[in-house]
């Protein structure tokens, strides 16, 4: 009662003193939200130029052996490309990429200008960002790297897809074919084997069935195959105890390739759940996790969750049926295959 009277007191005072303070006070507010606003904005642009320097190192690096003289104008064009499918930054000056054949590495560099929304206020309407990528173009090393799966296994995946095959049987078979072609799509299998770390959480509700980090991935495949659906969805302690587990591997190895494949083929049963799981997602790709996320039949909620939460549009697959289901987790494998024994960063 007594600060309903202040405020009262103060809102009908005709002086003039409190509408001054007030727009002080009220400046301060604004200035305070909108660097908060510009700093999260700039993280978020950061990750993403990263992913593109990423992805036209790769590029560049794949053909480098066989196309020398191409592999220059192979990053500048895909880091272009990538670039214009991100809101809000713009590539400021010539992209630089450096081929060093002694040590059998591509490194592209660029600066981009992140244009704020509220920094007019303080004179910066543009940031410059700069970041790079480092991408061996040898197989005789491999950085390790570590593949975790997050899986539904609610009620829905014991029925049946559109082309008539049980869902979850379905999601076992496609986890075998990921780790299948990540392997047999290898420049150095035998590598690949001693360097990959695997596992998996299912959800429903709830936390499922887990597989904690470990080298190889027949130990994960052997218990993706013990998997079974029942229950609702709330994909966050699954993603949760997924992230908790790169992390800690993150932590005591150095230079670590992350990612995780998240799939659903529904969405979850309470808003605030889609809330939590993006929080994650927003976390992990700040670390540098790289997240591919697979709707299996899932409705529009789904799709957008998944949509939202992959590290980039190119990473994020819808399956209609079991058949595409399987090609969506092959593709992911075949990314990785190609993508882990050549970015160093």
């Amino acid at each position: 009662m007594r600060l309903r009277k202040l405020l009262k007191k103060y809102t009908r005072n005709t002086e003039g003193g409190f509408a001054l303070f007030f727009a002080g006070a009220l400046t301060m507010i604004l200035v305070v939200v909108g660097a908060a606003y510009e700093y999260s904005g700039m993280n978020s642009a950061k990750v993403k130029l990263q992913n593109s320097l990423d992805t036209a190192a790769l590029a560049a690096a794949s053909i480098i052996r066989t196309d020398k003289k191409n592999a220059k104008n192979t990053a500048e064009k895909v880091l272009k490309v990538n670039i214009a499918l991100i809101d809000g930054i713009s590539l400021k000056g010539k992209t630089k990429v450096k081929v060093d054949n002694k040590t059998q590495e591509i490194t592209v560099s660029a600066k981009v200008d992140y244009q704020t929304v509220f920094g007019g206020i303080l004179g910066m309407n543009n940031v410059e960002i700069t970041s790079s990528s480092t991408s061996g173009f040898a197989i005789e090393t491999m950085n390790p790297f570590a593949v975790y799966l997050i899986l539904d296994v609610s009620g829905s995946m014991s029925w049946l897809s559109s082309d008539g095959k049980v869902k979850i049987q379905s999601l076992k078979k496609a986890v075998d074919d990921m780790f299948y072609t990540l392997y047999s799509t290898s420049e150095n299998p035998s590598l690949l084997t001693s360097t990959i770390r695997t596992g998996f959480a299912s959800y429903n509700t709830s936390l499922g069935n887990v597989v904690n980090m470990n080298t190889g991935y027949s130990a994960t495949t052997n218990d993706v195959h013990n998997l079974a659906a029942g229950g609702g969805t709330n994909s966050t302690p699954g993603f949760q105890y997924a992230y908790d587990q790169i992390k800690a591997e993150m932590a005591s190895e150095n230079k670590l390739g992350a990612y995780m494949v998240f799939m659903t083929d529904g969405d979850n049963n309470k808003p605030t759940w889609d809330v939590s799981t993006l929080a994650l997602c927003e976390q992990a790709k700040l670390d540098n996790i790289t997240i591919f996320t697979v709707a299996f039949e899932a409705p529009a909620k789904g799709k957008a969750l998944l949509k939202a939460c992959a590290t980039d549009p190119s990473k994020s697959y819808n399956s209609a049926n079991s058949t595409s289901l399987n090609m969506a987790f092959r593709d992911i494998g075949r990314e990785i295959s190609q993508s882990v024994v050549r970015i160093k960063r």
